[in-house]
């Protein structure tokens, strides 16, 4: 993928949640979650909503989640990602997340309503549910994986932006990248 052209437009109705919600650090209780594997086998909910941001959204999990008392998910990566080549080559798919292609573009296979730009409005409806029922939501980075690997992965994005500046190489060698 190259890029989707879409509307940005989108009409948020949380607008005053941080004013609403200003939950003190200490009373904060953060659930972290996988959007797919917190609702893929969840039979209360529509088979077509299962596994998405449209089920993570959803009155029943938003339900449970206020009734163990969460003022905050921690959405596990949901940028756009790739399956890496050792796992195609088994009959795997990258399952986590870890290996995004950049940090901008939701997760279209989290989607249940397409991948051609309606991943954006189905996370932002995700976010905006989330928000309107009084739960925080952040968003789990981890700079250090992404789909370029080592020297040897593929030029996806940031390498071919600027290399340099997207990842920390070897001060004597910067062919090679560090991994801490």
């Amino acid at each position: 993928p190259k890029g989707v052209v879409i509307n940005p437009y989108f009409e948020w109705d949380d607008e005053d949640f941080i004013k609403r919600n200003k939950v003190p650090l200490k009373d904060t209780v953060i659930y972290e979650v996988h959007v797919k594997g917190f609702t893929k086998l969840r039979l209360d909910l529509p088979e077509n909503i299962r596994g998405s941001y449209e089920g993570l959204a959803s009155e029943q999990m938003i339900s449970y989640l206020k009734d163990l008392g969460i003022t905050t998910v921690e959405l596990m990566p949901v940028f756009h990602f790739i399956d890496q080549r050792f796992l195609i080559d088994k009959g795997l798919t990258n399952y986590w997340g870890y290996d995004p292609i950049n940090f901008f573009s939701p997760e279209c296979r989290y989607s249940s309503s397409g991948c051609l730009g309606e991943q954006v409005f189905s996370f932002k409806k995700m976010v905006n549910e989330l928000h309107n029922a009084g739960i925080e939501v952040i968003i789990d980075v981890v700079y250090n994986h992404t789909a370029e690997g080592n020297h040897l992965g593929p030029t996806l994005s940031f390498r071919g932006i600027d290399n340099i500046a997207y990842y920390m190489l070897q001060p004597d060698n910067k062919r090679y990248y560090l991994d801490f």
